[in-house]
């Protein structure tokens, strides 16, 4: 076991990468603090401290940060996913009302702007690392997931503007690509880009998000990752190998 070293928020909108990311950090001797708006997700992994959270407005997060802050402490660094569950669910475009769109794109990019800015409330003064992570479908595209598409890319597009602004306080904002299949079972339902090359995926098979993912996050929070900020970084198992 490694000491208590950091302390770090996992927020979870939408689907439940958070438990997995929590607990692998938690494993690996953070303090962890997992705001989730999942009301069903009951078990609770050995030293997680569960904080539930609402994403509907920047003051509901600012509450939950509130309340994480005051069991754990400050955090050091912020791990987040916004991933709504109607954004998973296969729609032709042209099908979709504005309804759909809000609540498979809008929903998405507000909960990760909301995170940004209750993580900037609390870490501005002393810095830190904040990673959204997200599948990297924005890189290659989907059929009928358009609205998740254009959700992933918006989120990618926020970390890098942001990480431009705030690096001078020590922020460092970097943005997670992994293989959809990684990150939840629910997308083995749906049809995904598939490349034709002899050897579509370089390790033939998607990363493991608690035991492979997990620790570039930790990474990224350490001295030497806070180096990097702004960047996407690609952990598919080499399918794509994009920018």
């Amino acid at each position: 076991m490694h000491p208590p070293s950091k302390t770090v928020y996992v927020l979870t909108s939408g689907l439940d990468l958070g438990s997995t990311i929590a607990a692998s950090l938690a494993s690996r001797g953070a303090r962890v603090a997992w705001l989730s708006d999942d009301a069903a997700a009951s078990e609770l992994p050995d030293g997680v401290t569960r904080v539930p959270a609402s994403f509907a407005s920047r003051a509901d997060v600012a509450q939950a940060f509130a309340g994480a802050r005051e069991q754990l402490g400050p955090p050091s660094q912020v791990v987040m996913s916004a991933l709504p569950r109607a954004a998973v669910q296969a729609q032709d475009i042209a099908a979709m009302s504005d309804d759909d769109w809000h609540a498979a794109c809008g929903v998405a990019m507000k909960s990760v702007l909301y995170g940004l800015q209750a993580s900037h409330a609390q870490m501005a003064q002393g810095g830190g690392s904040i990673v959204v992570i997200g599948p990297s479908l924005s890189l290659a595209g989907a059929p009928q997931l358009v609205a998740l598409s254009t959700a992933v890319e918006g989120q990618r597009g926020l970390v890098k503007s942001t990480a431009r602004q705030w690096g001078r306080l020590g922020l460092s904002v970097n943005w997670v690509a992994a293989a959809p299949r990684a990150l939840s079972p629910l997308f083995d339902g749906v049809t995904l880009p598939a490349k034709a090359d002899a050897v579509p995926v370089a390790m033939g098979r998607p990363l493991d998000l608690g035991a492979e993912i997990v620790p570039v996050i930790e990474f990224l929070g350490s001295a030497a990752g806070r180096v990097m900020t702004g960047a996407t970084l690609v952990l598919d198992g080499g399918e794509w190998m994009l920018p």
